[in-house]
């Protein structure tokens, strides 16, 4: 018997507690989770950093910009990730929260002496998204809804470890390339009690997932002028293998089977006229080429019906995001903001779980070798996809950077 990823959203609409469906639950993974992104100054200009990428978390944004680092660099961040829910369920509500402190990226990049031009390599680790998040649910009328209350926490983070070169290849066009091995685990645990004839039965569930892929970001970088930059990057599509521990009450059991998600394609310019900086990003995804690359871990789910159903409820997504910066030369000081609007991939959402999300940061020069940053990004949401559960979703993620040129 094959457990149910995200028991919790199946069994709120299931007349009884089965693990036997005839149809995708509500999310799958990945879909849902917070995209961290990668580096301190990045978040604090919302995100757009495509055609700005100048320093070593150009591996995720755009390897191209690789090329613009002239001087050997050490780069370490750490995240901190807040998540609160306000539940509302059958007249009910309730509050949950959780939150984590992590590494966010670590690497090295290191610029090659050449004749003309710039030849630069890097490797390090980067995460990418953070699936932390806490459902509480207490219903008003024990015995009359499906759930009479349950507690859902789910932890874990998704990375990879990236080694990537960038190269002019003429006075202002770079080409750069990152072969990357993402690696991760997902940590469900639900525990709750529910009614079924009469009978409240107590259930606890926990589901770890390891996930493994490789995959390649595929840059370029134009210089028109002094003042303006031109970046455009491609993600490949990841064939990702999902390994799976399940225990349901006395229950237990193992699966592993394979995913492709989309492909990613970025394009975005800054303009920088003396101590401005602006920039603005557009980001592509199709998630209807989500797709089951062989049996699917539900029964009764085949995977030509999973694929037909993913085609059916989830949507294509533009994400679009703008951010300044400025400098105060005599504090060596620069003060950044951004905003991103990122729409939902899921078509059933009706759109009420589009988010925007709004950035500000600091960067402080501390000697000419040392750079310090800071960034706070905030959203909330609404999510409202099961029957008679409404989630006001808000999340805060703090990012601070430390970049060391030698």
């Amino acid at each position: 018997m094959k457990r149910i990823l995200l028991a919790a959203l199946v069994l709120l609409t299931a007349a009884t507690c089965t693990w036997a469906q005839s149809a995708l639950p509500e999310r799958l993974l990945l879909t849902t989770g917070q995209y961290v992104g990668n580096g301190a100054r990045p978040m604090g200009l919302g995100g757009t950093y495509t055609g700005v990428a100048d320093d070593y978390s150009s591996v995720w944004w755009n390897p191209a910009g690789l090329a613009q680092v002239k001087r050997i660099e050490l780069q370490g961040s750490l995240s901190r990730t807040g998540y609160g829910n306000e539940t509302s369920y059958y007249g009910g509500t309730d509050d949950g929260s959780t939150s984590s402190l992590r590494l966010n990226n670590i690497g090295l990049v290191f610029p090659v002496p050449v004749y003309q031009g710039a030849l630069s390599f890097a490797f390090g680790y980067n995460q990418v998204m953070a699936f932390d998040r806490r459902t509480l649910v207490q219903s008003p009328t024990s015995g009359t809804a499906t759930w009479d209350n349950f507690d859902e926490l789910e932890t874990g983070r998704l990375g990879m470890w990236t080694a990537a070169g960038a190269v002019d290849v003429s006075p202002n066009l770079s080409l750069g390339l990152g072969l990357s091995y993402w690696t991760g685990l997902d940590d469900y645990n639900l525990s709750g009690r529910y009614t079924d004839n009469g009978e409240r039965i107590y259930t606890e569930t926990t589901v770890k997932t390891d996930l493994s892929a490789w995959g390649a970001n595929i840059g370029g970088m134009f210089r028109a002028g002094r003042y303006a930059r031109l970046g455009v990057m491609f993600q490949t599509p990841l064939n990702m293998s999902l390994e799976e521990e399940w225990t349901q009450s006395d229950d237990n059991g193992f699966v592993n089977y394979r995913m492709t998600y989309p492909a990613v394609f970025r394009v975005g310019a800054s303009f920088c006229p003396g101590r401005w900086l602006l920039a603005t990003d557009v980001e592509y995804r199709d998630w209807t080429s989500l797709e089951f690359r062989g049996d699917t871990p539900y029964d009764g789910v085949s995977r030509v019906s999973a694929n037909q159903q993913i085609k059916k409820d989830y949507q294509s997504t533009t994400k679009f995001s703008v951010g300044g910066e400025y400098l105060f030369p005599a504090y060596g000081l620069r003060a950044r903001a951004g905003y991103s609007y990122q729409p939902s991939d899921y078509k059933k959402a009706g759109g009420e779980d589009n988010r925007n999300l709004f950035s500000v940061g600091l960067g402080v020069l501390v000697d000419r070798s040392v750079m310090i940053d800071a960034a706070v990004q905030t959203t909330s949401y609404t999510e409202k996809i099961t029957t008679g559960l409404k989630e006001n979703v808000s999340t805060t993620t703090a990012l601070v950077t430390i970049s060391y040129r030698m």
